[in-house]
């Protein structure tokens, strides 16, 4: 029996498919993210963080990180080694020693993921993002990195650029390749509306960049020359202990005014 398996059973399952079945129901807060930029929010534990796309599909690098000690964050490595390449729904998000624990769980997704030649899945769990290095490297400009996008974040909640961790890829389909072990993107299956929800099983601070690829469909040769449109998204927290009903919703702009929908 593996860790993962221990730390999931038939009552873990019926626990967190009850709360997505109820979530859209929950009191919640919610944030227009406009247009390029990072976010940063608290999530307590027990709610319930929901990230998803206004217009179309839209990659985003999101770390999760323990709101009362930022030491115990995501781990990649760990998650790879457990659940695979990708977050899917009733997946465990582990985070780093000493505690190796359970952060959150992946109780929802609606994308739905199509078979393709390639394997190809969203929702990619390797650990990456972009930093202004890399792009004088290997395109000579320097756009708003997901680094720069999620430093922005970090300080949203009160932390710096040396929280900053390896993250999880939503909405971006990916996979490595056996023999080579080359990194692999196309577009993603996401579509408008689509979202994915975690439920914190710890007190989280949620940071997120709108990547700077958009929404994948552009090849890296591109990067040089094309202006990449990226696209908003939606982050919405709800919140279970409040109940059901009424919602109420506050929309903070990143970069431009914000519009409820």
């Amino acid at each position: 029996m593996t860790l993962a398996d221990k730390e999931r059973g038939p009552a873990d399952a019926a626990f967190y498919t009850d709360l997505a079945a109820r979530t859209s129901q929950l009191t919640r807060r919610s944030h227009h993210v406009i247009d390029h930029g990072g976010f940063g929010c608290r999530v307590a534990k027990g709610q319930i963080l929901r990230i998803g796309l206004l217009e179309r599909a839209q990659i985003v690098d999101l770390c999760l990180t323990n709101a009362d000690d930022p030491t115990e964050h995501y781990a990649s490595g760990t998650q790879v080694a457990l659940e695979g390449l990708n977050i899917t729904r009733l997946c465990p998000i582990w985070g780093t020693p000493p505690n190796s624990r359970r952060l959150a769980t992946c109780i929802g997704d609606t994308v739905v993921h199509r078979d393709n030649p390639s394997h190809t899945r969203d929702h990619g769990a390797h650990g990456a993002h972009c930093n202004p290095h890399h792009w004088m490297l290997y395109a000579g400009r320097h756009p708003d990195t997901c680094y720069d996008n999620l430093r922005a974040g970090m300080a949203m909640v009160g932390l710096g650029q040396h929280a900053i961790h390896d993250n999880i890829n939503l909405f971006e389909n990916c996979v490595l390749e056996p023999y080579t072990g080359h990194y692999f993107l196309q577009d993603s299956d996401a579509e408008r509306h689509d979202h994915v929800d975690f439920y914190a099983d710890v007190p989280l601070l949620a940071v997120l960049s709108l990547c700077p690829y958009g929404s994948g469909e552009a090849m890296d040769e591109d990067w040089r020359v094309t202006d990449i449109p990226v696209y908003p998204i939606l982050v919405e927290v709800f919140d279970p202990s409040a109940g059901a009903a009424r919602a109420s919703s506050r929309a903070d702009a990143i970069g431009k005014p914000s519009v409820e929908s």
